[in-house]
C-alpha cells in the first residue's frame, strides 16, 4: 500500500510552481502558504529570545534571531566529492532551499559551485537560501575562528552564512586532533562569532554536539544566544530530555543522522505499519516523526528520487498512536564513532579511549600538522614546523 513516490519530473514542476510564491527561509517571512506562527514581515529583531515553533502544516521554524529556517533540508556529511555537487543541483531543483554542510565534510569548494550555477540558471536567489556550515575543532582562537569562516564564505561562494555552528563542544590546538589548547576556550571562540554576526558575515550562530551542561554554560555568557544546536536524533535515540531543554530555553534542534543511516529502522515492524497505514516510505515516516516533534531533519542522500522523497513529508502527518509506536524503539543507539565525544551513548566508551588517543597522537602532532579545512586539497598534511 506505500504511496508512488512522485516523480522527479512532476517534483521539478511542483517545486519551480511552490517556489515562485514563497519568500526567503533566511529572511524575514512574507505570507506563504505554510506560514510561521508570529512571523513578521518587518526585519528580524537581534531580541527575539524564544524561536515560533511550527504549526504541523508549517515547512519552516523561526529562530531566535527572528530568520526562518526550513524544516527539511539536504546533509551533505559522507557525501562524496563528484556526486556531492549534482546531488545539490538536484535538490535545488527539486524544491530545497536549506542545504547543511561542514568544513570538515571536505567537500564545500563542490557544493559553493553548484549554488552559484543554480542561482545563475534562476533555480533559485541567494535569499531563498538557507545555508548552514560548521567550525572545526581546531579554530577556537579568535583570529582562527574569522579565517576559517572566510573560508568556507569563499568555498561556498557566499558572501554570508545564514547559520554558522561551533561544530563539537572541543577546544584543539591548532593543526591536531584531540591535543587541547590551553590558550583557547569556547566562550572566547563565541565571542569571535558573536563578532561574525555583527559583521553581517553570519546571520545565526549556535552549536552541534552539545549537551545541556555545556549548553548552559555557553548561554549563561553569551551576548548572542545561540539559535540552534544540530545533535544525532533518530527513533532509536531520541534524546527527549536533550530536545525539551533546547526548546524551553529558545533554541532549535536540528537532527543529525534523521535515519539512522538504515540502521535497521526500515525493516521494523512498527516503522513499516506505520508507513502503510500513511501510504509514504519507511523513510518518510521516520523524518515526519522528528518534524513532528518541531525538529529540523537534514537527510544525507545522492539519489535524485529518495532527495525528492526525502522532502515530501507535509502532505501527511502522524498521530499520538503513531508518535507512541515509534517511541518504543529508543534504544539508545548511536552512530557516532567519535572518540571525543563527552556526552551521549558513547560518553562511557570515550572515558578511556579519549585520553588513551590523545596520548598515542601527542608524538605524532610533534612531526605533523593536520588542516582539516584543507582536507583533500594541498596542505592538508604538512610538517609541524613549516610555515606554508
Amino acid at each position: 500500500h506505500a504511496r508512488q513516490v512522485t516523480t522527479t519530473a512532476s517534483s521539478l514542476a511542483a517545486a519551480s510552481a511552490r517556489r515562485k510564491s514563497s519568500s526567503a527561509p533566511g529572511s524575514a517571512p512574507a505570507r506563504r502558504a505554510f506560514s510561521v506562527r508570529g512571523a513578521s514581515s518587518s526585519s528580524p529583531s537581534p531580541s527575539r529570545m524564544v524561536p515560533v515553533p511550527p504549526s504541523r502544516e508549517s515547512t519552516l521554524i523561526e529562530l531566535n534571531t527572528g530568520y526562518n529556517m526550513p524544516l527539511v533540508g539536504l546533509g551533505t556529511w559522507q557525501a562524496a566529492r563528484g556526486v556531492v555537487g549534482q546531488a545539490v543541483a538536484d535538490a535545488l531543483e527539486l524544491g530545497y532551499v536549506h542545504i547543511d554542510c561542514a568544513a570538515a565534510y571536505a567537500n564545500e569548494c563542490e557544493v559553493g559551485h553548484a549554488l552559484t550555477a543554480a542561482v545563475a540558471k534562476g533555480t533559485v536567489t541567494r535569499e531563498q537560501l538557507f545555508i548552514t556550515s560548521k567550525l572545526w575543532n581546531d579554530r577556537r582562537r579568535p583570529e582562527d575562528v574569522r579565517a576559517a569562516l572566510q573560508q568556507s564564505l569563499a568555498d561556498l561562494q557566499l558572501e554570508y552564512l545564514d547559520l554558522y555552528l561551533i561544530h563539537w563542544p572541543v577546544v584543539w590546538r591548532r593543526g591536531t586532533l584531540m591535543q587541547t589548547d590551553g590558550g583557547a576556550s569556547l566562550a572566547a571562540c563565541w565571542r569571535a562569532l558573536e563578532a561574525a554576526v555583527d559583521a553581517g558575515l553570519v546571520r545565526s550562530i549556535g552549536v552541534s554536539n552539545f549537551d545541556e551542561g555545556q549548553m548552559a554554560e555557553l548561554m549563561a555568557a553569551a551576548r548572542v544566544q545561540p539559535a540552534v544546536n544540530q545533535v544525532e536524533i533518530h527513533p532509536r535515540l531520541p534524546q527527549r530530555a536533550l530536545v525539551s531543554w533546547c526548546q524551553k530555553r529558545g533554541v532549535a534542534v536540528t537532527a543529525y543522522s534523521p535515519l539512522a543511516r538504515g540502521g535497521g529502522l526500515f525493516d521494523d515492524e512498527v516503522v513499516g505499519d506505520i508507513a502503510a497505514k500513511h501510504g509514504v516510505t519507511p523513510a518518510q515516516a521516520v523524518l515526519r516523526w522528528g518534524v513532528e516533534r518541531g525538529i529540523v531533519v537534514i537527510p544525507k542522500s545522492v539519489t535524485a528520487s529518495r532527495i525528492a522523497a526525502n522532502r515530501d513529508l507535509f502532505s501527511f502527518a502522524l498521530d499520538e498512536e503513531d508518535m507512541k509506536g515509534m517511541s518504543r524503539l529508543d534504544d539508545g543507539t548511536t552512530t557516532s564513532t567519535s572518540p571525543w565525544s563527552d556526552s551521549g551513548p558513547t560518553a562511557g566508551r570515550n572515558k578511556v579511549l579519549k585520553p588513551l588517543i590523545s596520548t598515542l597522537l601527542w608524538p605524532v602532532f610533534k612531526i605533523i600538522s593536520v588542516d582539516v579545512q584543507r582536507m583533500g586539497r594541498t596542505g592538508f598534511i604538512k610538517w609541524s614546523w613549516s610555515r606554508e
